[in-house]
């Protein structure tokens, strides 16, 4: 059974589609998450005297928390782009009016989340209010 071309298009661009959906995605959630740390450590420094010994273990600990966010939302990014570039390789070795990804620039803005999730992951580390 063969499938024909239009059908094997429409699949691998879907596809394309819902790599790109997820990167989005995973970069909205590391806002949200990184917001509701960021949130929470606010609060504790609010509540708690700035004399109390919890306030070190909760440094290391929010701190912590920022980091492993930070770093499996990069991962997470990385792994739906490597995914992405194969089905695109694969429509444009199949479909040859279709250009492959090529050139510096065919990942800038997921590099630009990248770097914007290891900034606001740095910022956190050297700003921790706690």
């Amino acid at each position: 059974m063969s499938v024909s071309d239009d059908a094997q298009y429409n699949f691998l661009t879907s596809e394309c589609r819902y790599k790109n959906e997820k990167i989005i995605e995973a970069f909205n959630l590391f806002i949200k998450l990184s917001i509701s740390i960021v949130a929470g450590v606010f609060f504790l420094d609010w509540k708690l005297p700035t004399d109390d010994l919890k306030r070190c273990k909760l440094s290391y600990g929010s701190d912590a928390l920022f980091l492993l966010v930070g770093i499996s939302m990069v991962l997470l990014i990385l792994n739906n782009l490597r995914s992405w570039h194969g089905y695109r390789k694969e429509v444009s070795q199949l479909f040859t009016k279709v250009p492959p990804p090529k050139g510096p620039f065919w990942f800038s803005s997921e590099a630009l989340m990248c770097v914007v999730i290891v900034l606001a992951c740095i910022g956190f580390l050297m700003f921790n209010p706690l």
